[in-house]
């Protein structure tokens, strides 16, 4: 019977605090921004936003308190009047870093989740947003290339058989010239390499790629790259991408250029 009494006030408990954060006015960022009230406390939901990282509240409050997952949820970061994250005791005792950068960062509301926020003495809130930062695939020209830094030019193309260039090729071509260019310290090695599937390396598959890694040196000699920044090697078919391939669009990688930076 003690159970069934027990059991039941927690339950009722329980539906009690979830109708109380249920009935919490839900608002946006842009509505909380520059807000003010006579109220000396507003207790609200801010539900999550995945066009965001997070924000911030900057002031124009006495302090304010988070919750996340539940507005009567024990874990809580407070913010002080100037929108700043303040450790509790128990979190200083456990050694959290409390720098200004970790400060900073702490004091910033992820919008992963919906989050309550209790504001004391709300006059003129500001909110900070902070964009998603997305990370930019630079392609190998954009890059800054150091040492050993390994470069596959794909659209350096060779007809079959020949160490002359597609007219694709010289796109990439001016592209690296204009890398040297802007790097005057920077020393490329040229490898070439060849399309053979199913072969063994011969003589004129190696001297074939060594005139392919060649014609790339002297493309970028004759427009006034020093000579003594490049030097030439040829794989023939020992290192081919597509060593069994009979498509004539996979040939064309075997038959291909590529750097290493020295």
């Amino acid at each position: 019977m003690r159970f069934l009494v027990v059991f039941f006030l927690f339950a009722n408990l329980m539906l009690f605090s979830q109708n109380y954060c249920n009935d919490l006015p839900v608002v946006t960022l842009d509505s909380l921004n520059n807000f003010n009230s006579d109220a000396s406390l507003y207790f609200v939901k801010v539900p999550k936003d995945s066009s965001i990282a997070a924000f911030r509240l900057q002031g124009g409050f006495e302090y304010a308190e988070i919750f996340y997952d539940s507005c009567q949820s024990e874990h809580i970061v407070k913010i002080d009047s100037n929108g700043f994250f303040t450790p509790t005791l128990e979190m200083i005792y456990s050694g959290i870093c409390c720098c200004k950068s970790c400060t900073e960062n702490f004091s910033k509301i992820s919008t992963k989740r919906d989050v309550f926020i209790k504001i004391v003495n709300p006059k003129d809130i500001r909110v900070i947003k902070y964009d998603k930062t997305v990370k930019k695939d630079y392609l190998w020209y954009e890059k800054k290339l150091k040492s050993g830094d390994k470069i596959r030019l794909e659209n350096i193309l060779f007809y079959g058989g020949e160490s002359r260039f597609r007219p694709v090729s010289y796109k990439d071509l001016n592209r690296l010239y204009v890398v040297l260019q802007e790097n005057l310290n920077l020393k490329i090695e040229i490898q070439g390499h060849v399309n053979s599937p199913g072969r063994r390396n011969s003589k004129k598959n190696q001297d074939l790629s060594e005139a392919r890694a060649k014609a790339v040196s002297n493309y970028l000699v004759k427009k006034g790259i020093d000579v003594n920044r490049i030097t030439s090697v040829g794989y023939g078919n020992t290192q081919m991408i597509y060593p069994n391939t009979k498509k004539e669009s996979e040939m064309q990688f075997n038959r291909r250029v590529e750097i290493l930076v020295k």
